[in-house]
């Protein structure tokens, strides 16, 4: 393929992921896109994290191990050297939807400059997907959704530009502190976002993720409160809370898990 200009860095922060990691690993460096700076994050593993790391260094561009005091500081680690046009964040635990991704992506976006892009999640648990359809959404209707859930984080790339000026990742928050990092890119004055519709990353439901956990929901309501939630009245977020949700319903319908094509 011809390769455009638009340099892509992925951050991929972990610890003792021996269980994943190689599988999102290998959907990084195997996609057809070629202008890719991958970067791994590993806060001193001591499981086979950094054989598997090691196995595939080769298409590696960066890596360290070492102590981190949290998931948020391993990844502001990774963007203090992400050189990129644009950067993701790709857990240990997810892949790129489709080996051909970062192409699509960049195809969408070349040209265009917008200071972030998202698009589509994939579902996946027990050998099983489902699509997750997307739409543009400003920072009132994100923030006013409550969730982080019409911008996934694994789907969302950021402008070094952009980067430069949200000074990472807020690291009071210990589980959510990306619906904050969100919130503020969508809200920065000037900031230009584009909603592209095809499918960015694949996250992976399973019983030892942060999300399953629930320990998100403490910390998204001190979000909310902090980005002015409660400054919008009472009719403003109950229309904008139900209207966003029956809309992402609705286009929703009919996606179900089916098994994964192998």
């Amino acid at each position: 393929m011809k390769n455009p200009g638009t340099k892509i860095t992925i951050i991929t922060v972990c610890r003792n992921s021996e269980m994943f990691l190689e599988e999102t690993i290998k959907s990084v460096i195997n996609q057809t896109y070629t202008n890719i700076e991958y970067i791994i994050i590993d806060g001193a593993s001591t499981d086979s994290t950094l054989e598997i790391i090691n196995r595939y260094s080769k298409g590696i561009h960066s890596w360290t191990s070492e102590p981190d005091d949290s998931m948020y500081a391993a990844i502001n680690k990774g963007l203090r050297i992400a050189t990129g046009d644009y950067i993701l964040i790709l857990n240990s635990d997810d892949l790129l939807a489709n080996n051909n991704t970062i192409e699509k992506a960049v195809n969408l976006i070349d040209k265009q400059n917008p200071d972030y892009f998202y698009g589509n999640l994939v579902k996946f648990k027990d050998g099983e997907t489902k699509k997750v359809k997307i739409f543009p959404v400003t920072f009132k209707q994100l923030l006013l959704s409550t969730h982080c859930t019409f911008v996934p984080h694994p789907c969302f790339f950021i402008s070094q530009k952009l980067k430069g000026q949200l000074n990472g990742y807020d690291l009071k928050y210990q589980y959510a502190s990306d619906y904050d990092y969100i919130l503020k890119a969508l809200a920065t004055s000037g900031s230009t976002g584009k909603y592209i519709n095809i499918d960015i990353s694949k996250f992976r439901i399973h019983e030892n993720s942060i999300t399953a956990s629930g320990k998100i929901n403490t910390e998204r309501k001190k979000i909310l409160r902090e980005h002015g939630f409660y400054q919008y009245s009472w009719f403003s977020r109950l229309f904008f809370y139900y209207s966003l949700w029956i809309y992402y319903k609705i286009i929703n319908v009919g996606n179900r898990y089916q098994v994964a094509k192998v």
